[in-house]
This record gives structure tokens, sequence and C-alpha cells, in this order.
């Protein structure tokens, strides 16, 4: 009997949540968590509003912040904070309405005043991009489809003109809506890129192009895809969960092909997802919810509560179990959250920001004989 198993015998009781809600407005689907002002304390950015830790008092970046009606969508899908410039000081990238603008908003510093706004990517097609240090160099590059194919962009020589951007697709390789993914998935030390329709190889050489693509069926149309040996066999599976309709599942690597396991089935549009131990115990849990009117009209279960919850995953002989937890059910996620030790207690919580509004999620202690430990 393996130690994973015993310990699955003995788990400690799932963490429970403190819900902060910042903002009662729709700012933004995406969120940013980083020490911005550089106070040593954590702030929160959702679209052109940051709230400054630790009271999160909202300071506006560009002129007066948009609010948006519930109804219809922002400008923010997705945000993620990079220093852009070189400066040591961190900016924020926001991806826009699909295949609208990705731009940046660089941080003044102590000066204060607007965060100045430039243009990174002039098309960003897709739902689900994602940014990450996808070949190793230290830098991170926005992953997306762009009009020709997926495309990775990151800053050139002057980071305030459109970024350079590199077609790793072949033309007549997939161009989905919905669903990216970046992760290691034959072992080879190279981080690939998935889509649901198959996986893009990043060759040894980095200058190599159109990269190998392998069709395979991964998944239907979803939200981000994360990496994840699930099992713990020793190679990548996949988990990733449906855009607009119920489901939540992992896709298991075998020796003759990907098998598929759902995971749930209770919750809709659960548009965005994220990987992380929340419980400490060795293992990464799967976090995802519902995003709120992810389309106002069509999509099952449209008008339910909007769920946040985790998938505590436990290992057996008998295979992977995932165990549903519900932190909420009036806030959801968006496109894209954040989970992040917001308050330095060691424990992990979790950044919102969607049609309901800006919410933080702080793990609570646990009393002291609950507490999970580690072997």
């Amino acid at each position: 009997m393996t130690l994973t198993w015993l310990l699955c015998l003995t788990l400690a009781p799932p963490p429970a949540f403190v819900r902060q809600q910042l903002d009662a407005g729709f700012r933004s689907e995406g969120v940013a968590v980083a020490d911005f002002d550089g106070d040593g304390q954590l702030d929160l950015a959702a679209g052109r509003l940051l709230y400054r830790g630790p009271d999160w008092r909202p300071t506006p970046l560009l002129g007066e912040p948009p609010l948006y009606p519930r109804e219809n969508y922002s400008d923010a899908f997705l945000c993620f904070a990079d220093d852009l410039n070189g400066d040591r000081r961190l900016d924020l990238l926001i991806v826009g309405f699909p295949n609208a603008e990705t731009i940046w908003l660089a941080n003044p510093g102590p000066a204060g005043g607007p965060w100045a706004r430039h243009l990174a990517v002039p098309k960003t097609g897709s739902e689900s991009p994602t940014y990450a240090d996808v070949d190793a160099d230290g830098r991170r590059e926005l992953i997306y489809m762009a009009p020709a194919g997926l495309a990775l962009a990151q800053p050139g020589l002057d980071p305030t003109t459109p970024w350079p951007t590199r077609v790793v697709a072949a033309a007549g390789d997939p161009r989905p809506g919905h669903g990216l993914g970046v992760g290691d998935l034959n072992a080879d030390g190279r981080a690939d890129l998935i889509c649901p329709g198959g996986w893009w190889q990043q060759p040894t050489d980095r200058a190599t192009l159109p990269w190998p693509f392998h069709a395979a069926q991964l998944t239907e149309d979803c939200a981000q895809i994360a990496v994840q040996d699930v099992d713990g066999d020793g190679d990548a599976d996949l988990l990733s969960s449906s855009a607009h309709r119920y489901g939540v599942w992992w896709t298991e690597q075998t020796p003759t092909g990907w098998q598929r396991h759902e995971i749930d089935q209770l919750v809709s549009q659960t548009h965005a997802l994220h990987l992380a131990d929340l419980d400490g115990d060795g293992l990464l849990d799967f976090v995802t919810g519902k995003r709120f009117w992810a389309h106002r009209q069509g999509d099952p279960g449209v008008d339910e509560p909007a769920v946040l919850a985790w998938y505590r995953l436990t290992r057996s002989p008998a295979g992977p179990r995932w165990e549903r937890h519900v932190i909420d059910t009036d806030s959801g996620v968006g496109l894209h959250f954040q989970i992040v030790d917001v308050n330095g207690d060691r424990r992990l919580d979790l950044a919102v920001a969607n049609k309901k509004g800006v919410f933080l999620f702080v793990q609570a202690t646990p009393p002291a004989a609950t507490r999970p430990g580690r072997p």
C-alpha cells in the first residue's frame, strides 16, 4: 500500500474560505494579483482598476474605470502582471474581447499618475489565451490564435510598439475558439501547446517553424487545458471544463491513446480553471466555477447560481478520485482567476473578477488538531 494511499485514508477536513467582495460592479473577467505599487503588499488588478492591499483601496489606472453592464461583455477578458519594459516595475497585460486588441498598461512607479496604454497584439483570437514561458528563455509569451494560426508574442526591443509574433502552426492546423494549454506531453523536457483537437510539439531548435502537430480528440470545446499527472503513472494527463455547457473532466494518456473521464456534470459554463494544492496534501486540486452569463442566452444552466468550487484529488489502487467542495454560490469565475497566498499565511487564496463583481476568498486558519501534515 503506497504512502499516497495511506494519506488518502486520513484526509484532513477540507479548507474553509472567507468571502470578501471588493467591488459589486462588473470591471473585468480576468484578474492579476501582484505587488504593483512596490510596498511589499499584494495588490489586485481587475481591468483598469487596481485594488491596493492590504485594505484593497480602489485606484484607477487610466482615467475613469469602465463599469460594464452585466448583460454585455467587457474589454478585459484576461489580466496578467509582468515587467514588460524592463524598469523593474510590474505592468498589466490585458487581453480584450476575442479578435480585439491585447494592450498593456505601463506602471508609472512612485511618481503616480495614469498608466500609459500600449498596443501589444492588434487581434487576439480565441477565448482562452494564456501567458507562459513556453521556450524556457526566462520570458513569458502570450499564447493565442492569430489570424494565421496559433502564435506566440512577446515584447520586442521597443515594448511600446506592437509585439513581434511567431506563428507556430501550419496553415491547415486547427484554430479553435476555445481551449488552449501548455505542458510537456511527451516527456522530452520541452513545453508543448495543446488545443481540443491535438497538440503542437515544441521542436529542439526553437527557430523551427511550423511545429509538428499531432491530431487527437483530447477534449470538446473548453476553457483552459491544464496538464497534470492525474493518476500518478508518470505521464502527463489533461484536465478541462466546458465553457458553455455542463461538465468538467480529465483526459488520461494511455499507451493506446487518450481516454476521457468525467469528473462532474453539476456546474455549467465552467469557463476558467486552475490547478493548485489547496489542502496541502501534495496533490494538485482542480478549481473552477460558473462564468455567470458567459452567454446571456442559449447555454444550459445560464441562470443557475454562480458557483465557485474545487475538486480535491485523491489516489487509490482503484484510480483517481475527485471530491467536489463548493466555496461560494454567488460569485463564480470569469475567464481567468488567480490562486495565490494574498496575506502571507502560507495558505492559498482565490481572487476572482467577473459579472458579479470582484472577490477575494481567503483560506481560513484551520484548528491546530486538523491541520494537514506532510510525510
